[in-house]
């Protein structure tokens, strides 16, 4: 296999990683609607459509047993429930940008649908009011199930000079192709770079991912924006 086409592959594999693990690109193009819509059905008979809570309850999750004495994904060496544990449990905690930032990662690393939904402020274009069909799109494609979460390298939180409840991070994440994934890839590293856009809710102070630029060192791609 060549150069080339394991860069177009690695290209697709990561083009999920756009938008600092956002959800789908789909939910950009989908109008806004009912704040709080799960499912709809549009007759008057028949079995109600599925809550989020039981769409949710279907997906399998990467969450390991006894969860809270374990390390915590994202690399800080603090165990998960003295970690992101918290913050998975109640956003509103999220009162950091490199809290947002951790957590999502811990949230992808094991497969928390929902809480990477509750993080992703509605002026991003990943969002979408249909939350259960949010769910089902993350769920089919957007949980880098090829990859294993090797590390997280972020940098400094830099606030914005013309707002204060708008900022940035620039991170790398490095991923590692699983055993089951195509001949060739199988243990391969692809390190991602992100320089991620946060904003804080003004009322509770909480921040929320709002958009990335994104970059990989995928041969050919290195320092090309992969989600113009």
């Amino acid at each position: 296999m060549t150069r080339n086409i394991l860069a177009i592959i690695f290209l697709l594999a990561t083009a999920q990683f756009t938008d600092a693990f956002a959800a789908n690109r789909k939910g950009g193009q989908q109008r806004k609607k009912n704040k709080n819509a799960t499912a709809r059905t549009n007759k008057g008979f028949g079995a109600p459509p599925p809550t989020l809570e039981e769409t949710l309850a279907k997906f399998r999750a990467r969450v390991p047993p006894n969860a809270e004495s374990q390390e915590c994904p994202c690399g800080t060496g603090k165990l998960y429930g003295d970690c992101c544990g918290p913050l998975h449990n109640n956003p509103r905690l999220c009162l950091s940008m490199t809290d947002v930032l951790r957590s999502r990662y811990s949230a992808f690393s094991w497969r928390l649908i929902n809480y990477v939904m509750e993080t992703t402020h509605e002026t991003c274009r990943d969002y979408r009011e249909d939350r259960v069909a949010w769910a089902k799109d993350l769920n089919k494609s957007g949980m880098f199930d090829s990859f294993d979460f090797v590390n997280l390298d972020a940098g400094a939180e830099e606030l914005s000079l013309e707002n204060e409840n708008e900022g940035f991070i620039e991170f790398k994440v490095t991923l590692r192709a699983r055993e089951d994934t195509p001949s060739g890839l199988a243990g391969q590293e692809t390190v991602v770079t992100e320089r991620s856009r946060f904003l804080r809710d003004d009322s509770d102070k909480s921040w929320k991912y709002a958009s990335g630029d994104v970059r990989s060192d995928v041969a050919g791609l290195e320092g090309a924006t992969l989600n113009n």
